[in-house]
């Protein structure tokens, strides 16, 4: 059977479909499953991954329209199945799975714009439920695979670290005179799609977080990650910080991602980076504002989960529309997140 995975647009909505893949992997080892991948980073987070066996990466985005029809249409037919892993509320998703006329096109009915995103599209599907995570949500679907519920488990997200990649660790950590620190990463940024910017706590809590590890736990220092988006706020951080701060710059996601791995703590907004702490068993401080945790929180044991809790938070749901407050508070979930409850959360999970 061959078995073809929708792409989905960031890192931690791929890295929340490991745990299938790692089930319909062992309930049926010898279907071929090819994961189409549309951006580099998501690209970066399968590789090696042994329960994929073709990972393709295609830039559908940036290759227009008529370039990815003529891609769609090259591999019509190749797949009996094809699933679109939640969340996948998006049209374009749905057309795709559709142009690529497998028989079996499986998939969530979605609670909003369920009719307008085209998920009819799909042939067999389930319901989406409001009070599972992203990665109960993928589970559900292998039921529709006729993998029975006892032999779907909760496995942890995977993420492999090659070799090479450990070796360019140790040395960044030797070059910079870190092998015997206590490495606390910090992501402050988040993706800016979808107006997803709003996600970021500000950035002078961070500096003040940073500070106080930095004064109260010996040996410290604070390493800042993210990709190109993050530059600006990883160089300010740094700045203001000083000494004991460093921004992160590697080549690729990987290199950044291994060096991820040597942390004994990560404190971040909800994004990307977080699910890559938290697939490297990284213990993760996770800072939420309008999205819900419930949805798409750290997938570890190793977390705490830091809000505020206001009645009209979380407020953003699975949709194509851009992030907005609608309440009118310029998001104040975030802006009025006190530091001292960040600190506390952290020092709690540095000490369990």
């Amino acid at each position: 059977m061959r078995v073809g995975i929708i792409p989905l647009y960031g890192i931690g909505d791929v890295l929340m479909t490991t745990p299938a893949l790692r089930v319909l992997k062992e309930n049926y080892p010898d279907w071929e499953i090819t994961y189409l991948a549309m951006f580099r980073s998501t690209y970066q987070a399968l590789l090696g991954n042994p329960d994929v066996d073709h990972l393709i990466y295609f830039p559908f985005l940036k290759q227009g329209k008529v370039e990815s029809l003529r891609y769609i249409l090259s591999m019509r037919g190749k797949f009996d199945i094809t699933i679109n892993f939640f969340p996948s509320n998006r049209s374009e998703y749905n057309i795709l799975a559709y142009l690529l006329g497998a028989p079996k096109r499986i998939g969530h009915r979605y609670l909003r714009c369920d009719k307008r995103e085209l998920n009819f599209l799909k042939n067999i599907t389930i319901k989406e439920d409001p009070e599972l995570h992203a990665v109960e949500e993928n589970l559900r679907l292998l039921t529709l695979l006729d993998i029975p519920e006892e032999r779907i488990h909760r496995y942890p997200l995977q993420y492999f670290v090659a070799e090479d990649e450990v070796h360019f660790r140790e040395s960044f950590l030797r070059e910079k005179g870190l092998e015997n620190h206590v490495l606390i990463g910090f992501h402050p940024g988040s993706s800016v799609f979808k107006n997803h910017i709003k996600k970021r706590w500000p950035r002078d809590k961070f500096v003040e977080l940073a500070k106080r590890f930095l004064a109260d736990i010996p040996g410290s220092r604070i390493l800042l990650f993210g990709g190109p988006e993050d530059e600006e706020v990883k160089d300010y951080i740094a700045e203001k910080v000083g000494e004991g701060a460093i921004s992160v710059k590697t080549e690729t996601l990987r290199e950044a991602t291994a060096i991820m791995s040597r942390c004994s703590l990560f404190v971040t907004n909800d994004s990307g980076l977080m699910h890559l702490a938290a697939a490297l068993q990284v213990p993760v401080v996770a800072i939420f504002g309008p999205t819900n945790p419930r949805w798409v929180g750290p997938w570890t044991e190793q977390k705490r989960i830091v809000r505020l809790n206001l009645p009209c938070s979380p407020c953003f749901y699975y949709s194509p529309k851009p992030m907005s407050c609608p309440a009118g508070l310029d998001f104040a979930c975030l802006k009025d997140l006190p530091v001292d409850m960040v600190y506390k959360a952290s020092m709690e999970l540095l000490n369990a």
